[in-house]
């Protein structure tokens, strides 16, 4: 059994039809916004007859004030001819789909302009009229649309019923008994949800190029934040740590009392994998240092050294990769000859030897070697309004021929070896 569904109103954005028909049945039809056909066989006994079935759809419309006009019948074609025409409910007894049809005017059928008015000048008007015709001298006027529209006319399907897949939604929701201290107990908690989403999106073909994610706090507020991916994916793993990434990068301003995850799906990439070319990283690993390298540089620990105007030592800052300006070409002069210094982050603690005059001897981490030559001290300090500071600095040459900087620390008594000269 078929039924059709025609709203007489104009069609709703949400869709209201469809979502009255999906409340019976998910094999449905969407036709176009204000009609709906359902495969209505196999439910038939949940029903008492099928007015009770046809009563209950109308009543569903009605709950949503929607006004609809509903028929039932044995063919896809009958049920959706006579929702179209008829108001209320009507219910077409199996084998008088013909008469049913008989009646109803033939401006119904989907056919071409000229065949309507073909059919005014030959005098048909209804369904029936079309329905008499001689089927061979019909067919012979009019070729295999002639034969079709005379076999819609008599209530008979000429195609297949083809069912509209149900949209897909992926997303999921639960209530916490205890909000999670720490993104430990969270992880745990966001593991299995993303485990079940992940296998409706791969049980669909289908990979996540983002994830709306929602927490319901407790003063009855909501967090929500959109976390997507470099390279698209349905790796559990992978989600877990972009999402933690993100929630510790950006707390919640209160406890958590629900969690919500929605996807956003898109089509599984396909790749032509190659026997030649050496293998390259998975696109989930690749995904999780991108996530990573994201927060890392987010706080403003990336850019380009801006030295600052002080004495202070190693004093900058960040600033942004911009190009400096150009400048007009100088007179060409002979190259000069600078020296350079590779600053070790953090400096190397280390163990020197001094004497009346300086250092004699250095111990420190791939550092090691008696002094030969040494110039200094150049002492320096500032800050005392802050963070004070005072230093006392050497340069070092070693038996290896290697040159290093050495600064005391003379707040801390402490030696260490701040750089390598070039």
């Amino acid at each position: 059994m078929y039924g059709g569904l025609h709203s007489i109103q104009p069609p709703s954005p949400d869709d209201l039809l469809a979502g009255i028909a999906w409340e019976f049945t998910p094999r449905i039809e969407i036709l176009n916004p204000g009609l709906v056909l359902l495969d209505l066989y196999g439910t038939a006994r949940l029903w008492p007859s099928p007015q009770a079935l046809g009563a209950a759809l109308v009543a569903a419309a009605q709950r949503t004030q929607l006004d609809v006009q509903a028929a039932l019948a044995s063919t896809r074609a009958a049920a959706l001819l006579v929702a179209r025409a008829r108001s209320g409910l009507t219910v077409v007894p199996a084998g008088g789909e013909a008469e049913a049809l008989a009646p109803l005017p033939l401006t119904l059928l989907d056919s071409a302009r000229e065949h309507l008015d073909l059919f005014r000048r030959w005098g048909l008007i209804t369904l029936g009229d079309l329905a008499r015709l001689p089927p061979n001298g019909l067919a012979a006027r009019l070729g295999p649309e002639g034969a079709r529209l005379r076999r819609l006319a008599r209530g008979e399907d000429d195609r297949p019923f083809q069912p509209t897949p149900p949209p897909e939604t992926f997303d999921i929701d639960q209530d916490l008994e205890w909000p999670p201290e720490g993104l430990e107990p969270l992880a745990y908690l966001l593991e299995p949800l993303l485990d079940r989403l992940c296998s409706r999106l791969q049980g669909r073909g289908r990979t996540a190029a983002a994830i709306h994610l929602t927490f319901r706090l407790g003063d009855g507020t909501r967090h929500e934040r959109r976390v997507a991916a470099a390279v698209p994916t349905a790796e559990p793993r992978t989600w877990k740590t972009l999402l933690l990434l993100d929630v510790e990068s950006h707390p919640p301003g209160d406890a958590i009392c629900g969690i919500g995850l929605c996807a956003e799906p898109t089509p599984v990439r396909a790749v032509q994998l190659s026997l030649i070319e050496p293998a390259r990283p998975a696109p989930e690993r690749l995904v999780e240092t991108l996530g990573r390298l994201h927060e890392w540089i987010a706080a403003g620990r990336a850019g380009c050294p801006i030295l600052l105007d002080s004495h202070r030592p190693d004093a900058l800052a960040m600033g942004s990769f911009e190009p400096a300006p150009r400048r007009r070409p100088q007179s060409r002069r002979p190259p000069s000859l600078r020296v350079t210094m590779r600053v070790f982050r953090p400096a190397r603690r280390a163990r020197v030897a001094v004497d009346a005059e300086g250092p004699t001897f250095v111990v420190a981490d791939d550092v090691r070697g008696a002094v030969v030559d040494r110039s200094g001290p150049w002492r320096a300090s500032g800050d005392w309004w802050g963070t004070v500071w005072s230093r006392e600095e050497w340069d070092v040459a070693l038996a290896s021929g290697a040159l290093y900087r050495l600064y005391r620390d003379r707040l801390k008594k402490e030696w260490f070896v701040a750089g390598e000269l070039d």
